[in-house]
């Protein structure tokens, strides 16, 4: 496994067809580090032998990636197609399919760091998260810049929506519910959370209504926008169906065509340079 950060560059277009993946990660809780987990996916047709699968830790910080945990198990099941499969710290969290030890501080809380998914037949480099910077040889275009937050429980890094996967760590994962074993969930209505975590609430409030015809939905964002404002509209599984970006020196808005949403529960999402926000809506 040493040899893994080396090779990790020549190896990623393997990555183009990974059918694992990483797909959620919490790594800070308030107090102790006492519930961390590590969601894999399986976003593929076929089931996959994650006996054969090692999930890789890498500190970054020093400027030269380090290995400082390893986890595997010849008897881990064959994951089936849309399944999920959760290492955990502690047995109490839910859908957990693997404790690990320690079981504290089991994921390092990222200033950079770094998780990777290898196949151990081949060596192969099947998915890598990035999260807290960029760590050489294990980030996949740009390490996200979302955190997680140890202000309130109940959140981590998803990939959002579920199971997505752009070989890009900041454009797939998305601060938002823990969900271990489950669809992920970037929703502040489910997990709140308060207004001074900037990556899903700031002061500007994002406001979504449907007009009186139920014919459009009118989104506003402001006032006093940071830059542009990215409204996106997802469906109830995550599938995005439509987004546009405006300008918003003072205040975005957007009015959506949505009569064939009609009667649909919709999660729509304003994304800046700097802060996020989420709602639900349901159409009439």
């Amino acid at each position: 496994m040493k040899h893994i950060a080396a090779l990790a560059p020549v190896l990623l277009p393997c990555l183009l067809n990974a059918q694992v993946v990483i797909n959620e990660v919490d790594y800070d809780q308030p107090g102790s580090d006492a519930a961390e987990f590590i969601e894999i996916k399986n976003i593929g047709t076929t089931a996959f032998p994650l006996q054969y699968l090692a999930l890789v830790f890498v500190n970054g910080a020093a400027g030269a990636p380090a290995t400082y945990l390893t986890i595997s198990s010849p008897s881990w099941p064959a994951l089936e197609p849309g399944a999920y499969f959760v290492i955990c710290a502690n047995a109490a969290t839910a859908n957990c399919g693997h404790v690990s030890t320690p079981a504290t501080n089991l994921i390092q809380n990222g200033v950079p760091d770094a998780i990777a998914l290898v196949n151990t037949q081949t060596d192969e480099v099947l998915d890598m998260l990035s999260y807290g910077g960029d760590v050489t040889g294990y980030t996949e275009g740009t390490g996200t810049t979302a955190v997680d937050v140890n202000a309130v429980d109940d959140r981590s890094l998803n990939r959002w929506p579920d199971g997505t996967d752009t070989n890009n760590n900041n454009a797939d994962f998305r601060l938002g519910c823990s969900t271990p074993g489950a669809t992920n969930l970037v929703d502040d209505v489910l997990c709140s959370v308060p207004s001074g975590v900037s990556e899903i609430v700031n002061s500007a409030p994002l406001i979504v209504m449907p007009d009186p015809s139920g014919e459009r939905l009118l989104l506003s964002y402001g006032s006093a926008a940071d830059g542009p404002v990215t409204f996106e509209v997802f469906g109830r599984d995550g599938a995005l169906l439509a987004s546009r970006t405006v300008q918003g020196d003072t205040k975005a808005m957007w009015s959506m065509p949505a009569h064939q949403l009609r009667g649909q529960l919709l999660v729509v999402r304003a994304s800046t340079a700097t802060s996020q926000q989420t709602r639900r809506v349901v159409l009439p």
